[in-house]
């Protein structure tokens, strides 16, 4: 995981105030938040560390899971709440066509 990004200003202001960063992804809840598109990859290559150590630890793990399905729900809300109703819909489609 890498903390580097950059995005434009017109972007940052476009959800800043609707942003709640955790950890270490900010970059992510910016992205998804403020509507970055495109998003663009930049490759870059990781080496050892020479010195020092990870800051990164479990806690950030399940803090950055808890942020993804936040921002997941947010994104497919509705979606989400209607997968239930069209499944029960479905299956009761099905048995009552169904003869047996």
């Amino acid at each position: 995981m890498s903390g580097f990004f950059c995005t434009t200003k017109e972007v940052f202001n476009r959800g800043k105030d609707k942003c709640n960063p955790i950890g270490f992804k900010i970059g992510l809840e910016l992205m998804v938040r403020c509507k970055a598109n495109p998003v663009v990859d930049v490759p870059i290559t990781f080496q050892e560390r020479v010195a020092g150590e990870s800051k990164l630890s479990m806690k950030q793990n399940v803090q950055y899971v808890e942020q993804l399905a936040s921002l997941y729900f947010e994104k497919y809300f509705v979606f989400i709440l209607l997968l239930p109703l069209i499944i029960i819909f479905t299956l009761a489609y099905l048995k009552g066509s169904i003869q047996w």
